[in-house]
C-alpha cells in the first residue's frame, strides 16, 4: 500500500510539471513587456524580415505598417518608426505582447548592394531575392531603430527605361519607381542609382559613392562594425 501511495504521488508531481510546462509554452508568445522593450523588438522582426541578418538591402522609404487593429501607418524613417509604434501602443489598450506587433505592408521598395531599386509585391518575392545577398555578415539593430547602414542624400538621380532622372526626396522616387513597374510589368529592367551619389551614416558624417564596387564595400564595412 505504501508502494502505491509513493507511485501516486510521484504521478501526481509528474502531471502537475507537465501542467506547469505546457501552460509557460502556451503562454511564451503573450508574455507582457514594457512598451520600448515592445518596440525595439517590433522593429528589428521588420528589420530582419526584409534586410536579413547580411543586411545587403536597404528599406526605401516611407513604407507603411499595420497593427493588430488593422489601421496603418505610414513610416518615413527607422526614427518615425520608433515614434509610431510607441505612441501606438501607448494609445491603445491592447496587450503588450510580441503576438501583437505591427506587420509590413507590400509591396515595398529596396536598394541592394549593386544599387538596384528592387520592387517588392509579397513575403514569398522577398524570401527569392534575399537570396541573391551574400552569406556572410551579420548585422543587429541598436537603440530600437534598427539596423541601419546609411541614408541617401537627396537629390539623387536614378535610370528608369534607360532614361536618367533627378528625385528630390523619396516619395517621388519611389511614386516614379512604382508607376514605371505597373506599366513595364514585373520583368521589366530595374531602375537603379546614378552614380556618384552621397551616403549619411547615423551620426551625420556623408561620404561620396563612385561606384557599384564603392557601395557594396560600404555594406561590408557596415556589416563588420555591426
Amino acid at each position: 500500500m505504501m508502494i502505491q501511495i509513493k507511485n501516486l504521488r510521484n504521478f501526481g508531481f509528474a502531471v502537475l510539471a507537465m501542467l506547469a510546462f505546457s501552460f509557460t509554452s502556451c503562454n511564451k508568445d503573450v508574455e507582457l513587456i514594457d512598451v520600448e522593450s515592445l518596440t525595439d523588438s517590433s522593429i528589428e522582426r521588420l528589420q530582419a524580415g526584409v534586410v536579413g541578418k547580411s543586411a545587403c538591402l536597404e528599406f526605401i522609404f516611407p513604407v507603411s505598417i499595420q497593427f493588430v487593429d488593422e489601421s496603418t501607418a505610414e513610416i518615413t524613417d527607422y526614427e518615425n518608426l520608433h515614434e509610431t509604434i510607441v505612441t501606438w501602443f501607448t494609445e491603445n489598450e491592447v496587450e503588450k505582447s510580441k503576438a501583437n506587433r505591427p506587420q509590413l505592408i507590400f509591396p515595398i521598395q529596396v536598394l541592394n548592394q549593386e544599387g538596384e531599386i528592387v520592387d517588392v509585391a509579397s513575403q514569398e518575392a522577398l524570401k527569392e531575392l534575399k537570396k541573391e545577398c551574400p552569406k556572410q555578415g551579420k548585422c543587429k539593430g541598436k537603440n530600437g531603430k534598427g539596423f541601419k547602414c546609411f541614408s541617401l542624400v537627396f537629390p539623387v538621380s536614378i535610370t528608369i527605361d534607360g532614361v536618367d532622372t533627378a528625385f528630390d526626396d523619396r516619395m517621388t522616387l519611389k511614386a516614379a519607381v512604382k508607376a514605371y513597374k505597373e506599366e513595364a510589368g514585373d520583368e521589366a529592367e530595374r531602375p537603379t542609382i546614378v552614380f556618384p551619389v552621397t551616403v549619411e551614416y547615423d551620426d551625420e558624417t556623408q561620404v561620396v559613392v563612385n561606384s557599384t564596387e564603392e557601395l557594396q564595400a560600404l555594406k561590408d564595412d557596415c556589416k563588420e562594425e555591426g
